[in-house]
């Protein structure tokens, strides 16, 4: 039983489940980064007493959802507007009017390429620089802004922090702002995983001072609902009413809507999900950095990019955890990185251990 590693999101585990013959549950799947302390209480209790209501179609106005993120986000409800997950909405950035190219970073989502190539668009990567001593990855301001300074209309992708592997925006850079608004180029900050640090981290904020930027931002990863699928942007109105003409009528269903309205609201959870998080990525990450062959980079969010001694296999690696219902991300076919880079989500202690343990049997039976 061998399994063909592709780059994709994460692990499938319903295709899984049924190579395997086992259920869901008994799949680790450490390739997909959802909050490890799972769905909120409060927005299942919702989902619980709305499934009747499913025969209606959705509300199409989002009235409470929109006061009760305008208030969380200090953001006006003209500024926000919601979306099938954030793979949808970064898609329908793609259409905006004049864009000439997209420019993405490398390594970064692939759906920043997956939503140019859907319009017609010509991609340009920009690499991240990375520093082997430190293990980690940084943007490369000076290279950025001498490339948006010879373009023009560039849809320009900026992680924060940025998926494979971590890195923070923050407030580095500002001369781009600037640079951007002259040259025509919308910044969009993809920001899915930013409630994993807090809205102090976030560049939401620039979007009262310009008027091209925009900021993804996911609902499903923190609040634990890919299946149910909600994301949100924020950017000034005129972007806001461009971008709603691109997304189908009833993009977001009722289920999600009212799931996201209480877990948004539910701040015990959200203060659990925080101390959870703080506590367990970094022992995680210690476990992880002792293991003979393998190399971490510190995390910022909930998850971590590795690298696995060219010594050994990725491949041979991922079947032996595949074998043991475990899923990682395979990362090698990243632009930017390369062979035997993988990446793993940050779950609780129990299935962390579990993980660890995994990689240790198998780097101790093909020890080289």
């Amino acid at each position: 039983m061998m399994v063909k590693t592709m780059n994709v999101h994460g692990g499938n585990v319903h295709k899984a489940s049924r190579i395997l013959q086992t259920s869901l549950d008994q799949i680790l799947d450490f390739s997909a980064n959802i909050n490890p302390l799972g769905m909120s209480a409060k927005g299942i209790d919702a989902v619980n007493d709305a499934l009747h209501d499913v025969i209606h179609y959705p509300d199409p106005d989002m009235t409470h959802l929109f006061s009760i993120t305008s208030e969380l986000w200090d953001m006006p409800k003209e500024c926000i507007a919601f979306g099938n997950g954030a793979a949808e909405l970064i898609y329908a950035i793609c259409r905006l009017p004049e864009i000439t190219g997209v420019y993405v970073p490398a390594p970064g989502f692939s759906e920043y390429s997956h939503g140019a190539k859907s319009c017609g668009l010509p991609i340009t990567e920009y690499k991240l620089h990375f520093d082997a001593e430190l293990f980690r990855f940084s943007y490369d301001i000076d290279h950025m802004l001498q490339d948006l300074k010879q373009s023009t209309h560039q849809l320009v992708y900026i992680g924060n922090p940025n998926n494979p592997c971590g890195t923070l925006w923050t407030d580095r850079g500002p001369e781009i702002f600037d640079v951007c608004q002259e040259n025509g180029h919308y910044l969009v900050f993809d920001e899915s995983f930013i409630d994993f640090l807090g809205s102090t981290y976030s560049m939401r904020n620039y979007v009262r001072d310009y008027d091209n930027v925009i900021i993804v931002h996911s609902l499903t990863k923190f609040y634990a609902v890919p299946g149910l699928r909600i994301g949100a942007m924020m950017a000034n109105p005129k972007v806001i009413e461009t971008i709603k003409g691109c997304i189908p009528a009833w993009s977001v269903n009722h289920l999600a809507q009212v799931y996201s309205e209480q877990a948004l609201q539910d701040t015990a959870y959200r203060k659990e999900s925080l101390r959870l998080l703080e506590t367990e990525k970094e022992w995680f990450y210690k476990e992880l950095s002792q293991i003979e062959s393998i190399r971490m980079v510190k995390p910022s969010v909930n998850y971590i990019l590795g690298h696995l001694d060219d010594r050994y296999s990725l491949e041979d690696m991922i079947q032996f955890l595949y074998e043991q219902s475990i899923l990682i991300r395979d990362c090698s076919h990243y632009t930017g990185l390369g062979s035997n880079w993988f990446r793993v989500a940050v779950k609780d202690r129990d299935k962390n251990e579990i993980l660890i343990n995994t990689l240790r049997k198998y780097i101790q039976h093909n020890r080289r």
